[in-house]
């Protein structure tokens, strides 16, 4: 169902455009002002809904995503003052079922700022990463990854106080750990870079605020801007960590960080099937481009069967599975990196 005078009101927005079938709308971003290098917009809106569901919107811009559902304050800041439209939204948003789809509210989260002052403190980290990955990480390099070499800095300069863990734990996580921020900003990844693991583990999940849920999502995404008009399919890229994902970007060019419309993600612990299938639900995507950067001790067989449950949930134009024949993953520097591709076929 639609809603008439809200469709119709959304149709003299600027940039708007409907997508294939009419079921979700783009317009120019009401938050963030939308992209000055591109004459569309990234502001999305469910417009067909079933009865009870919320008008949800996301803006896809990678320094915006805010996201929630549509109201008649969100109404208004797109430039509607027609008062029959404003309560027409009012009116059927007192029938929506708020528990409807409710993760993907929720997943919004914080906004939090990365800061790394190289010190002598973490010189051996940014060296690690640098040696490990075979690029010069400067300040600006590591904030558009997401890396955060020291958890204190990070929470001091977010101005959160409380910790999750013991303090003792928590100083070796700040000594002895990269931190990486997760997907929604809701949670750290922080990967211990030492061989003996002197945190205790090889990945600690840090909870930057909150209480956790049994339904958080603690994936780990380079940023990237997702073109929901691009005619070209959406690609998603998976891979079990975080180096493994940023060797992958980095360093398969042409599938890598030059591609459009990638997607780019790490499990973190999570499984190949539940990451796929959340981030089709979360964008709203129907055609889609998979590839898995797979470790070389998962064999195809997996794949094959990971393909069978899926493929029914969406359209997939493909699937492919990636190797490096040279070490173990991708996260490594390029002169370690060879690629073996299997794809599978449906």
């Amino acid at each position: 169902m639609k809603l008439q005078r809200v469709n119709a009101f959304l149709k003299t927005v600027p940039r708007y455009h409907p997508n294939g079938d009419d079921t979700q709308v783009t317009v120019k971003c009401p938050f963030c002002g939308d992209s000055t290098k591109s004459d569309h917009g990234h502001f999305s809106i469910k417009v067909d809904v079933n009865a009870g569901e919320p008008m949800w919107y996301k803006c896809f811009r990678a320094d915006c995503e805010v996201k929630g559902v549509l109201t008649t304050r969100v109404l208004d800041m797109l430039g509607c003052k027609d008062p029959d439209t404003l309560i027409e939204l009012d009116n059927y948003n007192k029938t929506i079922n708020v528990n409807t789809d409710r993760d993907f509210v929720e997943k919004r989260g914080r906004s939090y700022q990365i800061v790394n002052v190289i010190r002598s403190d973490n010189q051996s980290k940014l060296e690690y990463l640098n040696q490990r990955l075979g690029i010069k990480f400067t300040p600006d390099v590591l904030r558009h990854f997401k890396i955060q070499l020291s958890l204190y800095s990070f929470l001091d300069i977010n101005y959160i106080h409380s910790l999750p863990f013991s303090q003792h734990r928590c100083d070796l996580l700040d000594e002895y750990a990269i931190c990486f921020l997760s997907m929604y900003e809701d949670y750290m990844i922080c990967r211990d870079i030492t061989k003996k693991l002197l945190t205790g583990y090889r990945y600690t999940i840090y909870r930057t605020a909150g209480k956790p849920r049994p339904n958080d999502m603690k994936l780990y995404a380079i940023p990237t801007e997702l073109d929901l008009l691009d005619p070209n399919p959406a690609e998603i890229n998976v891979a079990e960590g975080t180096f493994s994902v940023i060797g992958a970007y980095l360093h398969c060019d042409g599938i890598g960080h030059s591609a459009r419309n990638n997607i780019w993600l790490a499990n973190c612990g999570s499984e190949y099937e539940k990451t796929i299938l959340h981030v089709v639900k979360q964008y709203g995507l129907v055609d889609v481009i998979i590839h898995i950067w797979s470790d070389s001790e998962i064999g195809i067989e997996k794949y094959e069967k990971l393909y069978n449950r899926i493929h029914k949930r969406m359209n997939i134009l493909g699937m492919y599975i990636h190797y490096n024949t040279k070490k173990e993953d991708f996260g490594y520097a390029a002169e370690d990196i060879k690629i073996r591709t299997v794809q599978i076929d449906g």
